[in-house]
């Protein structure tokens, strides 16, 4: 699957026109997307902007078309309610319980992290190329 090819089927599992795909990314308009394909490669800039917003989309896939394009999750929703509902057995099943409870919400605080700083790339990313574009000019 070449990188255009990738691109549209993003924007298909998205449902949304290439214009208000391009608007959800930080783009003006669909053509913008296209324009940076131009050199027949998905940029970084263009794939950190899509798994920001688009956090189902494998980065991996978008640059290199290997795996596959949604990131596999394990059904959370069942763990969740498994360990809502679980009474603990003994002290021992106790602390376990407890310390899952604490590594979970340090994983949720490392994610929103995580997208923090790929918002903070794909920002300095964009300045970047636009200088860069300045400079030729």
């Amino acid at each position: 699957m070449t990188d255009l090819e990738r691109i549209e089927s993003v924007i298909k599992w998205s449902r949304l026109k290439a214009n208000s795909f391009a608007k959800e990314i930080g783009y003006k308009q669909g053509k913008s997307i296209y324009d940076s394909l131009k050199s027949g490669r998905i940029n970084i800039n263009l794939a950190t902007k899509i798994c920001s917003r688009f956090t189902e989309i494998s980065y991996a896939w978008l640059l290199t078309g290997e795996g596959n394009m949604l990131k596999e999750q394990p059904d959370n929703a069942v763990a969740n309610e498994q360990l809502e509902t679980y009474e603990p057995k003994n002290e021992n099943d106790m602390m376990l319980s407890e310390e899952i409870k604490f590594l979970k919400k340090q994983l949720e605080e490392k994610d929103k992290q995580i997208s923090k700083l790929l918002n903070l790339l794909s920002l300095s990313t964009s300045e970047f190329e636009e200088d860069k574009k300045e400079e030729v000019a």
